[in-house]
């Protein structure tokens, strides 16, 4: 009896024991297939997260590489700007921000049209409204004058209240003014007439012609613009459009080589605007004359502008233009005071025939005055409600090159004078 309960006893613990072990094995397979489960969500997970990082990282990469067009919008690769590069300045920690002037002091001053420019070498001091915005620009470490602080022969007073300088090197922002504001450009438009009409004419048309018409040289009458000096039906050549565009700021040439490329104004007007939106500046600037007359809906900033010029300089044609200090046209005028009344243009003598003789000032200007490079090109502006204003491009002495544009002047003469000021206390 005693025997078969010890038996009975084992048989219940070799079953016990297999119990457990089964069910420690069934929970080993459990855990075996639970750990390999997760594994494999895991490896899933890991290539989902790996894909995602690449294509992030691949997008990054795409967006980092240096292209000619920089953030331009699209530029046609048949476009003479294709190769360029499309400056897009930002501002650094080492920018120099000007304080910002009190535009409602100017009010009055536009409203009372007292912002005529009567410019004189003398008069180029501050004056009403203007005194209150003047700046110091002090030695900066960097600037050309570090080395001599205080001296009073390269540091100026700047007027202007709007103000960019762009280092074309490194494409940064060096200092800067107000130049984010929306403000009209004036006749430094007449930059984008010409970078615009590049599309349309090259070396091989510059000697075609163009007759000017009775509305041209009307509508640069009765608005005072400045002028080449054409008459109504003479027949000029692109070449004397292009030049009087810029040298003398003719409207009568804009116009002309706006019609001339795009057979109206208004479609030429257009394309100025696709080549802002190919620049990348279309939220800023627009334009809706080739002039620079004032109209609201016609603005930009001065860093827009900075951007048009640099793109401008690069190209060898436009270079010329904006560079040359004086220009005869093809087109003549009638010289002779004892030419009698109602004699036709074809009956005057040849040698009372005199070409018209053009010239930019602000080149002239600026170039026998000392600073440690020399202003290469440059266009300047007016209109009441822009003041006098102007864009130049500088080549320093030591290679380097700047871009800076100014807005809001009393003068021309103090526009050349806030240049120079800019130029030798902000240029390395």
């Amino acid at each position: 009896m005693r025997k078969g309960l010890v038996i009975f006893l084992r048989v219940l613990l070799v079953l016990v024991i297999v119990a457990l072990a089964s069910l420690l094995i069934v929970i080993f397979i459990g855990l075996m297939n639970k750990t390999k489960k997760d594994d494999t969500v895991a490896e899933i997970t890991t290539e989902f997260v790996t894909e995602e990082e690449t294509t992030e990282s691949h997008s990054l990469t795409d967006s980092d590489e240096i292209v000619p067009n920089g953030d331009a919008a699209g530029i046609d690769p048949d476009s003479f700007m294709a190769d360029f590069t499309i400056y897009d300045p930002k501002a650094t920690e080492d920018t120099i921000h000007l304080p910002h002037a009190d535009m409602q002091k100017f009010q009055d001053t536009i409203a009372n049209g007292s912002g005529n420019d009567t410019s004189s070498e003398d008069g180029a001091s501050g004056g009403s409204a203007w005194d209150t915005v003047s700046l110091s620009l002090n030695s900066v470490d960097g600037s050309i004058n570090y080395s001599t602080p205080g001296d009073a022969t390269k540091t100026q007073t700047l007027v202007s209240t709007y103000m960019i300088l762009v280092d074309l090197d490194s494409d940064t922002i060096v200092a800067e003014r107000n130049c984010e504001a929306v403000v009209s450009p004036a006749s430094m438009t007449k930059i984008l007439t010409v970078l615009t009409a590049r599309d349309y004419i090259d070396e091989t048309t510059l000697d075609d012609t163009f007759v000017v018409s009775a509305d041209i040289t009307e509508y640069v009458r009765k608005n005072d613009c400045s002028a080449v000096g054409f008459t109504a039906d003479s027949e000029v050549t692109v070449r004397d459009l292009l030049y009087g565009t810029i040298l003398p700021s003719g409207a009568d040439a804009a116009m002309g080589l706006a019609e001339f490329c795009c057979g109206s104004q208004e479609a030429f007007v257009d394309a100025m605007n696709k080549k802002v939106e190919e620049l990348g500046l279309s939220e800023t600037a627009h334009f809706t004359n080739v002039v620079g007359m004032y109209d609201p809906d016609l603005h930009c900033t001065m860093k827009d502008m900075a951007v048009i010029l640099g793109v401008a300089v690069q190209d060898d044609l436009l270079r010329d233009v904006l560079s040359l200090r004086q220009y005869s046209t093809d087109a003549t005028f009638i010289f002779a005071d004892s030419t009698e009344e109602g004699t036709s243009e074809e009956d005057v003598p040849e040698e009372d025939k005199k070409p018209i003789e053009v010239s930019n000032w602000f080149l002239r200007k600026i170039e026998d005055k000392d600073m440690d490079g020399d202003v290469i090109a440059a266009k300047t502006g007016f209109v009441n409600e822009s003041g006098c204003c102007a864009a130049s491009y500088y080549e320093a002495d030591n290679g380097k090159r700047y871009i800076c544009v100014t807005g809001n002047s009393f003068s021309s003469w103090r526009t050349i004078y806030d240049h120079l000021s800019v130029y030798r206390s902000l240029t390395d």
